[in-house]
Protein backbone atom coordinates (compact mmCIF):
# COMPACT_ATOMS: atom_id res chain seq x y z
CA UNK A 1 0.00 0.00 0.00
CA UNK A 2 1.43 3.36 -0.68
CA UNK A 3 0.89 6.21 1.79
CA UNK A 4 1.06 9.58 0.12
CA UNK A 5 2.77 11.70 2.98
CA UNK A 6 2.71 14.80 0.98
CA UNK A 7 0.30 17.62 2.39
CA UNK A 8 -0.25 20.82 0.34
CA UNK A 9 0.20 24.08 2.52
CA UNK A 10 -3.28 25.15 1.34
CA UNK A 11 -4.55 22.26 4.12
CA UNK A 12 -2.35 23.38 6.80
CA UNK A 13 0.08 20.54 6.67
CA UNK A 14 3.55 20.07 4.83
CA UNK A 15 5.26 16.62 4.86
CA UNK A 16 7.82 14.76 2.99
CA UNK A 17 7.56 11.40 0.42
CA UNK A 18 5.19 9.07 -0.20
CA UNK A 19 5.87 5.50 1.65
CA UNK A 20 5.17 2.30 0.09
CA UNK A 21 5.18 -0.40 3.25
CA UNK A 22 4.37 -3.61 1.65
CA UNK A 23 7.63 -5.89 2.89
CA UNK A 24 8.00 -7.65 -0.47
CA UNK A 25 7.26 -8.40 -3.56
CA UNK A 26 6.03 -5.80 -6.25
CA UNK A 27 4.44 -2.84 -6.03
CA UNK A 28 2.73 -0.37 -7.99
CA UNK A 29 3.75 3.56 -6.74
CA UNK A 30 1.42 6.00 -8.06
CA UNK A 31 2.30 10.00 -7.12
CA UNK A 32 1.34 13.35 -8.33
CA UNK A 33 3.99 15.48 -9.39
CA UNK A 34 4.59 19.28 -10.54
CA UNK A 35 4.99 18.20 -14.13
CA UNK A 36 6.22 15.53 -16.44
CA UNK A 37 8.41 13.13 -15.35
CA UNK A 38 11.87 11.87 -17.77
CA UNK A 39 13.71 9.08 -15.66
CA UNK A 40 12.57 6.40 -12.90
CA UNK A 41 15.40 5.86 -10.46
CA UNK A 42 15.29 2.35 -7.96
CA UNK A 43 17.75 3.03 -5.82
CA UNK A 44 21.03 3.97 -8.11
CA UNK A 45 19.79 2.43 -10.75
CA UNK A 46 18.33 4.61 -14.14
CA UNK A 47 15.79 3.56 -16.17
CA UNK A 48 14.25 6.02 -19.09
CA UNK A 49 10.64 6.77 -20.21
CA UNK A 50 9.70 6.13 -23.06
CA UNK A 51 7.02 8.48 -23.18
CA UNK A 52 4.25 6.13 -23.29
CA UNK A 53 4.65 3.05 -20.84
CA UNK A 54 7.66 1.55 -20.61
CA UNK A 55 10.91 2.61 -18.53
CA UNK A 56 14.23 0.89 -19.80
CA UNK A 57 17.35 0.53 -17.82
CA UNK A 58 20.28 2.49 -18.95
CA UNK A 59 22.74 0.31 -21.00
CA UNK A 60 20.28 -2.62 -21.07
CA UNK A 61 16.87 -1.80 -22.69
CA UNK A 62 16.06 -5.61 -22.49
CA UNK A 63 15.57 -4.62 -18.47
CA UNK A 64 12.23 -2.88 -18.49
CA UNK A 65 9.75 -1.69 -15.72
CA UNK A 66 6.00 -0.58 -16.02
CA UNK A 67 5.48 2.97 -15.83
CA UNK A 68 3.04 5.71 -17.36
CA UNK A 69 2.15 9.64 -16.96
CA UNK A 70 -1.26 10.97 -17.41
CA UNK A 71 -2.34 14.56 -16.81
CA UNK A 72 -5.87 16.44 -15.65
CA UNK A 73 -6.50 19.71 -14.95
CA UNK A 74 -2.59 20.08 -14.77
CA UNK A 75 -2.16 17.48 -12.33
CA UNK A 76 0.25 15.18 -13.26
CA UNK A 77 0.02 11.26 -12.25
CA UNK A 78 2.97 9.08 -12.75
CA UNK A 79 3.27 5.38 -11.95
CA UNK A 80 5.77 2.64 -11.70
CA UNK A 81 6.05 -0.86 -11.15
CA UNK A 82 8.79 -2.00 -8.83
CA UNK A 83 9.62 -5.65 -7.86
CA UNK A 84 11.97 -7.28 -5.11
CA UNK A 85 10.92 -4.05 -2.76
CA UNK A 86 12.60 -5.89 0.20
CA UNK A 87 15.67 -5.49 -1.54
CA UNK A 88 15.25 -1.39 -2.40
CA UNK A 89 15.11 1.82 0.24
CA UNK A 90 13.98 4.12 -2.53
CA UNK A 91 12.29 5.06 -6.12
CA UNK A 92 11.90 8.39 -7.61
CA UNK A 93 10.81 10.05 -10.68
CA UNK A 94 13.27 12.87 -12.30
CA UNK A 95 11.40 15.54 -13.10
CA UNK A 96 12.31 16.48 -16.88
CA UNK A 97 10.48 20.61 -17.23
CA UNK A 98 9.79 21.54 -13.68
CA UNK A 99 13.51 22.72 -12.50
CA UNK A 100 15.13 25.80 -13.72
CA UNK A 101 19.09 26.54 -14.75
CA UNK A 102 19.93 22.70 -15.02
CA UNK A 103 18.55 22.11 -11.35
CA UNK A 104 17.42 18.77 -11.21
CA UNK A 105 15.87 16.51 -8.44
CA UNK A 106 13.71 13.38 -8.37
CA UNK A 107 10.19 13.08 -6.19
CA UNK A 108 10.95 10.72 -3.77
CA UNK A 109 9.42 7.43 -2.63
CA UNK A 110 10.73 5.46 0.01
CA UNK A 111 10.25 1.48 0.89
CA UNK A 112 9.83 1.26 4.76
CA UNK A 113 9.46 -3.15 4.40
CA UNK A 114 6.33 -3.15 7.47
CA UNK A 115 8.23 -0.69 9.39
CA UNK A 116 11.90 -2.05 9.80
CA UNK A 117 13.60 0.06 7.07
CA UNK A 118 15.97 -2.85 6.36
CA UNK A 119 17.94 -1.13 3.26
CA UNK A 120 17.58 2.45 3.99
CA UNK A 121 21.45 2.52 5.44
CA UNK A 122 22.74 2.14 2.12
CA UNK A 123 20.73 5.84 1.49
CA UNK A 124 22.24 8.70 2.38
CA UNK A 125 19.15 11.23 3.41
CA UNK A 126 17.92 9.27 6.71
CA UNK A 127 14.00 9.85 5.72
CA UNK A 128 12.74 7.83 9.07
CA UNK A 129 13.72 10.45 11.27
CA UNK A 130 11.70 12.91 9.28
CA UNK A 131 8.71 12.24 9.27
CA UNK A 132 5.58 13.79 10.98
CA UNK A 133 3.35 16.79 9.78
CA UNK A 134 4.06 20.13 10.33
CA UNK A 135 1.00 22.19 11.14
CA UNK A 136 1.32 25.41 9.25
CA UNK A 137 -2.11 26.63 9.72
CA UNK A 138 -2.00 30.68 9.73
CA UNK A 139 1.61 30.48 9.15
CA UNK A 140 3.43 32.27 6.41
CA UNK A 141 6.66 30.37 6.79
CA UNK A 142 7.20 26.35 7.48
CA UNK A 143 10.47 24.72 8.85
CA UNK A 144 12.11 22.21 6.60
CA UNK A 145 14.04 19.72 7.72
CA UNK A 146 16.49 17.31 5.80
CA UNK A 147 18.43 15.05 7.63
CA UNK A 148 21.19 12.98 6.00
CA UNK A 149 24.56 10.70 7.13
CA UNK A 150 27.63 12.43 7.74
CA UNK A 151 29.64 10.04 5.58
CA UNK A 152 28.16 10.06 2.16
CA UNK A 153 29.48 8.29 -0.98
CA UNK A 154 28.77 12.19 -2.65
CA UNK A 155 30.85 14.16 0.03
CA UNK A 156 29.20 16.42 2.51
CA UNK A 157 27.37 18.29 0.07
CA UNK A 158 23.22 18.94 0.90
CA UNK A 159 21.14 21.25 -0.94
CA UNK A 160 17.75 22.24 0.01
CA UNK A 161 15.70 23.61 -2.79
CA UNK A 162 12.57 24.78 -5.41
CA UNK A 163 12.52 25.08 -8.90
CA UNK A 164 13.98 28.66 -9.12
CA UNK A 165 16.37 29.05 -6.12
CA UNK A 166 18.34 27.34 -3.60
CA UNK A 167 16.58 27.68 0.37
CA UNK A 168 19.95 26.80 1.64
CA UNK A 169 23.24 24.73 1.20
CA UNK A 170 25.70 22.95 3.87
CA UNK A 171 28.74 23.77 1.98
CA UNK A 172 28.14 27.73 0.94
CA UNK A 173 26.00 30.53 1.37
CA UNK A 174 22.62 30.76 2.45
CA UNK A 175 23.62 28.22 4.42
CA UNK A 176 21.36 25.84 6.36
CA UNK A 177 20.98 25.92 10.49
CA UNK A 178 23.22 22.52 10.99
CA UNK A 179 22.71 20.20 14.27
CA UNK A 180 24.96 17.02 14.50
CA UNK A 181 23.06 13.70 15.72
CA UNK A 182 25.01 10.82 16.16
CA UNK A 183 25.86 9.74 12.73
CA UNK A 184 23.75 12.22 11.44
CA UNK A 185 23.64 15.80 10.71
CA UNK A 186 20.10 17.69 11.01
CA UNK A 187 19.56 20.66 8.30
CA UNK A 188 16.80 22.64 8.33
CA UNK A 189 15.86 26.00 6.78
CA UNK A 190 12.11 27.73 6.29
CA UNK A 191 10.10 27.97 3.28
CA UNK A 192 8.00 31.29 2.91
CA UNK A 193 4.65 30.50 1.71
CA UNK A 194 4.71 31.52 -2.23
CA UNK A 195 2.16 34.00 -2.94
CA UNK A 196 -0.45 32.79 -5.46
CA UNK A 197 0.36 29.18 -5.45
CA UNK A 198 -2.41 26.40 -4.06
CA UNK A 199 0.51 23.99 -3.77
CA UNK A 200 3.81 24.65 -3.16
CA UNK A 201 7.21 21.95 -3.87
CA UNK A 202 10.84 21.37 -2.51
CA UNK A 203 13.27 19.15 -2.06
CA UNK A 204 16.62 18.05 -0.63
CA UNK A 205 19.74 16.73 -2.46
CA UNK A 206 22.76 15.17 -1.45
CA UNK A 207 23.36 14.68 -5.39
CA UNK A 208 22.62 11.17 -4.78
CA UNK A 209 19.82 10.57 -2.84
CA UNK A 210 16.47 13.14 -2.35
CA UNK A 211 13.58 13.91 -0.40
CA UNK A 212 10.78 15.87 -1.59
CA UNK A 213 8.00 18.21 -0.09
CA UNK A 214 4.79 19.38 -1.13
Amino acid sequence: MLFPLLMALTIGLINAQYLVEEESGCATITVELPGTFSRVRIDQTNYEFDGNSTCAKEWDDSDTIPCSITEADGVFTATAEVCNIEKHYWAGFLLKDYMQNNRYVYVSVYFTQGGKWTNIGDNCIQPQTTLGEIDATGKTSVEIKCIRQKACPMGPYTTILMSSRELCRDYGAPKCTEVEDGENRVLTTYLQRPKGEAVSWAFCSTQDSFLSYR
